[in-house]
């Protein structure tokens, strides 16, 4: 049962930051919010995890470096995300970069994962609903797909350098959001600034709090386990999202649309489940 309710507050938590950063990022722009959630993470995560882990050793520089690898694609990840937040509906963009699990199953597939049906199943479904959810006919609410689908290939390429990386969760985490942030000040300097109007900054901070939060709860469900039930439940942020789109923004999907977020998180619980 704490599995579940640190699983779903978790996908919960990730929504609920990007509906934040959404407000912000149609205000101003993407690579401005890309920089305060950053920014904040680096304020927590950092001294955290110096007090609690220390300087990573000569034994963990491949470990080291996969982390700031990761940094550099989340950046672009990052961007990505609040790019299709920027043009696009909150819970159509959530659901197709939930995809990102769909993304890493094919990686391991090809890298030699043997292929059960309900991997076929679940990856038919995924695909099924990206299709769905990006036709966009004479609505505008598709606007941000490219971006989401992006964003969630790239989100990918960071959880497998995660995932391939031998050093703690919190020193690993600590060096890929320095080096996010190393890279997106000086994009965000050279461009226009990383300034805020006051009256966004609590809403800018309080995103870079929530995504944090949603990494913090999604370690302690695996933690806690089992895998299957961790998986499936920290994977519905995009279900969590369409609610909040739907009820706070008052976004309408057409019905194309509402049956590709479906095919989507249901394809993406089955690929949590099954791995």
């Amino acid at each position: 049962m704490l599995t579940i309710l640190t699983g779903l507050f978790t996908s919960l938590s990730y929504a609920s930051s990007d509906l934040l950063s959404q407000h912000v990022t149609r205000a101003t722009r993407a690579v401005t919010q890309v920089v305060w959630v950053l920014a904040t993470g680096v304020a927590i995560i950092v001294p955290i995890a110096l007090l609690v882990e220390g300087l990573p050793d000569r034994g963990e520089v491949r470990g080291a470096g996969l982390a700031a690898l990761a940094g550099v694609v989340y950046f672009c990840a990052l961007y990505c995300l609040l790019q299709g937040f920027r043009v696009g509906d909150l819970g159509l963009v959530s659901a197709l970069t939930s995809l990102q699990g769909a993304y890493v199953t094919a990686v391991v597939i090809a890298l030699g994962e043997p292929v059960t049906p309900f991997l076929i199943v679940a990856l038919a479904l995924c695909a099924c609903g990206a299709v769905l959810t990006s036709f966009e006919g004479r609505a505008r609410s598709t606007r941000g797909a490219p971006w989401a689908l992006a964003a969630g290939a790239l989100f990918a390429g960071v959880m497998l350098c995660y995932a391939y990386g031998d050093i703690h969760w919190l020193t690993q985490t600590a060096i890929s959001r320095t080096v996010s942030l190393a890279v997106a000040l000086p994009v965000a300097l050279l461009s226009g600034g990383a300034a805020l109007p006051r009256r966004l900054r609590p809403r800018a901070v309080g995103a870079g709090v929530l995504e944090l939060g949603g990494l913090t709860l999604l370690t302690l469900t695996f933690a806690l386990g089992p895998a299957a039930v961790a998986g499936v439940t920290t994977t519905q942020f995009g279900t969590f999202a369409v609610m909040l789109g739907f009820v706070v923004l008052h976004e309408r999907p057409k019905p194309n649309q509402w049956a590709g977020v479906v095919a989507t998180i249901a394809g993406v619980s089955l690929l949590a489940a099954a791995t």
